[in-house]
């Protein structure tokens, strides 16, 4: 499973298809995020909504899209099994996703 925060809306435009092609085919699960902008106006075509309506068009991987990196952990432990692994990618703010998983997943535990 990867989840990632695309960084910066040119490079989302320059990598774009890149990004779809490895997405939809090296990836089970897409946690698929809104682009961390980075001081950057917004591209049309360029944008989360964009990318992962191209990666679901590719076929193959399963995709979520959030629009806020601050629901991805929910969204991860929605669909992840003992066994998966998750990697995050991205240069902005997802860089707290993996720490925030283990306490939601944690806290998941002591309740049942």
């Amino acid at each position: 499973m990867v989840a990632f925060q695309p960084h910066r809306y040119t490079r989302t435009r320059d990598c774009f298809e890149d990004f779809v092609h490895l997405l939809s085919h090296e990836a089970q699960v897409v946690v698929l995020t809104e682009v961390y902008p980075a001081g950057e106006a917004p591209i049309f075509g360029a944008d989360g909504r964009s990318l992962a309506r191209a990666i679901r068009l590719a076929g193959g991987a399963d995709l979520i899209y959030e629009q806020r990196v601050d629901d991805v952990p929910a969204a991860i432990l929605k669909v992840v099994r003992d066994g998966d692994v998750v990697i995050t990618l991205g240069a902005g703010s997802i860089g707290h996703v993996a720490s925030k998983v283990t306490e939601l997943s944690k806290n998941e535990g002591d309740r049942a």
